[in-house]
């Protein structure tokens, strides 16, 4: 994954007397810098040619594939990127990031503008594909090309290719649904049935959701739900069979938690099943 240099060189060639013209607006008051990114980055590469350094950092973040009725959302990757440097001064910075699934050939590529900062150059943003693109595990890098002017005037120039900043995953979005026997809480037995589905896109697009066969799942109890103070505690593990999950529990008042954790191709999601509560389902 390398830069195509003369291109590039053209493009930034023209966009360094843009750079110098907000250079002598900062300096003159005229223009406020953009704010420092509050929390630092990790470093990803550092990159030192002919007395200078540049120092990549970068982080970046995975979403699900996910739908509202029948309309296809897409799939997001969040991304952070600053540049900085020693030895001299940054010029300008141009960069792409880019997103190749592990065990893909095909790169995925996306331009973005690197905004001047207190310490050199930094991006943030979100990266969109469309909802069909395979769920897995993903690396996420970045390319940037940047000329730093040295005291003595020289300019270096700096190439600098990241092919694996971060590891991401994109996972297809799961519901997970359940229902109790029984809303007594006198400590009899109930049954729990529950079923956990996954999103579904076909090449046209068209969205269902499909039961998972087979899988573990996890069985918590938490006294005042999602919304309250106290922890879920651990119950059993469960297992997915021919699509359903069940067990027998004993009776009491609160909310039992059926987690699917997901993969790395499908995302987690839970089920609230409240009983002896408002809104507990006694199907």
């Amino acid at each position: 994954m390398s830069l195509h240099t003369i291109s590039r060189t053209s493009l930034f060639r023209r966009g360094l007397v843009a750079v110098a013209t907000a250079t002598t607006l900062l300096a003159a008051g005229l223009a406020a810098a953009p704010a420092q990114a509050a929390q630092p980055l990790p470093v990803v590469d550092v990159h030192t040619r002919q007395g200078t350094t540049v120092t990549t950092s970068m982080f970046a973040w995975g979403s699900s594939i996910h739908a509202d009725g029948p309309d296809l959302n897409p799939a997001n990757v969040k991304y952070s990127v600053a540049l900085k440097a020693s030895g001299g001064t940054m010029l300008g910075a141009e960069a792409e990031v880019t997103v190749q699934k592990i065990d893909r050939e095909t790169v995925r590529k996306r331009t973005i503008e690197m905004e001047r900062s207190a310490t050199g150059f930094q991006s943030r943003g979100t990266l969109r594909f469309d909802g069909t693109i395979d769920p897995g595990t993903y690396r996420v890098g970045v390319e940037v090309f940047t000329v730093v002017l040295k005291p003595d005037g020289t300019r270096v120039r700096h190439l600098i290719d990241v092919d694996n900043a971060k590891t991401v995953q994109i996972r297809r979005a799961t519901i997970t649904e359940g229902t109790i026997s029984t809303q007594k809480t006198d400590g009899r037995p109930a049954r729990i049935n529950a079923n956990a589905r996954v999103l579904r896109v076909a090449d046209d697009g068209s969205v269902s959701w499909l039961r998972i066969r087979s899988g573990a799942a996890i069985l918590s109890f938490d006294p005042d739900g999602v919304y309250g103070d106290k922890k879920a505690v651990f119950v059993r593990d469960l297992k997915i069979v021919d699509g359903r999950i069940s067990t027998v529990v004993e009776s009491r008042k609160g909310y039992w938690k059926v987690t699917y954790p997901g993969t790395s191709r499908f995302a987690d999601s839970v089920a609230w099943i409240g009983q002896g509560v408002p809104g507990g389902c006694g199907c």
